[in-house]
């Protein structure tokens, strides 16, 4: 079996057609003994002989031939997988006897029995059509036999390719997941008299929505907080979240005014960005400790704030237009002072829009009302985060997730809270 291995994939099939010929020549020997037909042995011995000169005399050639069958058989498999989709019936035979070993060498491990099942079954049939047509039908038999391996290895190498494919992808898109998990906020900031928390649930392995918690400021007394939204699903828009990420943080860092942040943004994603792709943008600026906020809207869903228990939507002036849409936009902040109990509520559009079996949304009237009822409840911000995404999730039940998810709260604790936390 090591001497065996030795040979090269070509060189199998070579010998094996030699063999075939050899093979039919014995048969014919041995039938024209069995008949007498004499003159019939004669000539094949002629035949024979004939043969052994020619490939004596031609032996240069022979060898020079078979180095060019071995450059062909190179120069196949690059034409090939240059030109999948436009290949004639030839070198598709040639690549696949000729590369018989290396497909079957790169099939997935926990295939190959399938595979070797395969082989068995057509051997089966190859058996018996050999009964079928007796031992003069051998030539045939192999000529077919050749051409259904050539066949089969064509299939398993287009299947094999595109498992490979997959996993490739499968590796980039964990690549993706990662990279994108790891811009986002490793955990909840602690900051006194506020209690905030964040989460985001892509709709796929990697999706477009984000947010994050930037300290910003000279004595970084303000905490910016973006909730990111890029238009579609996927790596494409993960990909596209993760520029953004990168430039936004860095504007957050040097810049104090949100409305410069938000304009300087806006030329970097309108300079380079995906035509087919845009980016929605809530960019919230929270004085900590003036419990001042201020924020941008470019194209997000309008933060919620639940004061006294009554529900407010707050909207904002100027342009709405997402980052990436006009080139200069003018965009305007909205200023609110925050009070001890006041909750703020920060969403993507995946919350309100999540459906359900039967194609009904979620809703802005019934996350109001379910928010409401865990703030009576006196829930903490990350307990007020968690409710309201097992509450999507169960409502969305066996459909799938319509969009990415992104939530963030924000909570002014009460004053007798912040003197005993003092205390």
């Amino acid at each position: 079996m090591k001497n065996l291995n030795r040979f090269s994939t070509a060189q199998k099939v070579v010998a094996l057609f030699a063999g075939v010929i050899v093979l039919n020549f014995i048969q014919g020997v041995i039938q024209a003994v069995e008949k007498g037909n004499w003159q019939a042995l004669f000539s094949k011995a002629s035949t024979l002989v004939v043969l052994g000169i020619v490939c004596w005399f031609l032996w240069d050639n022979i060898k020079r031939g078979w180095d060019n069958l071995l450059k062909q058989r190179e120069a196949t498999r690059e034409h090939f997988e240059l030109n999948k989709g436009n290949i004639n019936i030839k070198d598709a035979a040639i690549f696949s006897l000729t590369w018989s070993r290396e497909i079957y060498r790169d099939i997935p491990e926990d295939r190959k029995p399938l595979v070797k099942t395969s082989f068995t079954l057509i051997g089966i049939a190859i058996g018996i059509v050999t009964l079928y047509l007796g031992k003069y039908g051998m030539l045939t038999v192999l000529l077919i036999s050749g051409l259904i391996l050539a066949g089969v290895n064509l299939l398993i190498w287009v299947v094999g390719s595109e498992r490979q494919e997959k996993d490739r992808l499968a590796i980039e898109l964990e690549t993706a997941r990662k990279m994108q998990l790891s811009l986002m906020p490793a955990g909840d900031p602690l900051i006194t008299g506020f209690d905030i928390s964040g989460c985001c649930i892509p709709a796929m392995d990697v999706g477009g929505d984000l947010f994050d918690f930037v300290w910003a400021g000279k004595e970084h007394n303000i905490l910016c907080i973006p909730i990111v939204d890029v238009s579609g699903k996927g790596m494409d828009a993960a990909l596209t979240a993760v520029y953004t990420s990168g430039a936004l943080v860095s504007e957050a860092q040097h810049e104090e005014d949100v409305v410069t942040v938000v304009d300087n943004l806006n030329s970097a994603v309108f300079s380079r960005r995906n035509r087919s792709r845009f980016v929605s943008l809530l960019m919230v600026s929270l004085d900590v400790s003036k419990r001042r906020l201020e924020f941008v809207n470019a194209g997000q869903t309008k933060p919620l704030l639940i004061r006294d228990n009554q529900a407010s939507i707050l909207s904002s002036e100027g342009a709405r237009f997402p980052l990436g849409v006009m080139q200069s936009p003018v965009y305007k902040t909205r200023s609110l002072d925050l009070l001890p109990g006041d909750t703020l509520l920060l969403y993507t559009d995946g919350l309100t829009e999540a459906m359900d079996e039967n194609q009904e949304m979620f809703g802005e009237e019934r996350m109001i009302h379910f928010l409401l009822t865990l703030i009576r409840m006196n829930k903490s911000a990350r307990e007020i985060v968690i409710s309201l995404k097992d509450r999507v999730l169960n409502f969305s039940g066996t459909a799938d997730q319509h969009d990415d998810l992104t939530i963030v709260v924000i909570r002014v604790c009460e004053l007798i809270k912040l003197n005993a936390s003092i205390l």
